[in-house]
């Protein structure tokens, strides 16, 4: 008997050739005590010289194709995104970055500059609570010192 590998880093290809191999067994797989997926030689050996050398070299072509196929889509879609996102934030007429040249910042009023970049409400309030504690030690430390 042998053990049937299984495993997680394979190609798509080798993905789409183990779930057909593991369908072709399925009915064939014994369970040891211990819970380990186990097949007979003999029947491992009947399943796999079902098929011929041209089939099976036409189905792994498939799957090669297949495989392909999938990372062409995947890098097609990052492309488009990654493309779209430089013409509109970055490289085009109407770009973000462009928005916010060196001109339009100087000429932003202190209310517009605080909404846009200042801190959130909580951020302020505990500054200011820290900066009343600060001042609060530095007298009592002034009056442990003159004392």
């Amino acid at each position: 008997m042998i053990l049937l590998p299984t495993g997680e880093n394979r190609t798509d290809s080798t993905d789409s050739e183990q779930k057909r191999m593991k369908a072709l067994l399925a009915p064939q797989v014994i369970t040891d005590r211990i819970g380990g997926r186990m097949i007979r030689e003999e029947a491992l050996d009947s399943i796999v010289g079902k098929k011929s050398n041209v089939e099976s070299t036409i189905q792994r072509l498939h799957d090669i194709v297949r495989s392909y196929y999938k990372v062409a889509r995947k890098r097609f879609v990052d492309n488009v995104c990654m493309q779209a996102t430089d013409r509109q934030l970055i490289r085009g007429p109407d770009a973000a970055v462009r928005l916010f040249s060196p001109s339009f910042v100087s000429g932003l009023s202190t209310e517009e500059m605080d909404r846009i970049a200042g801190e959130d409400l909580t951020t302020k309030r505990k500054r200011a609570e820290l900066t009343r504690e600060i001042e609060n030690l530095r007298a009592a430390k002034k009056l442990l010192v003159t004392a």
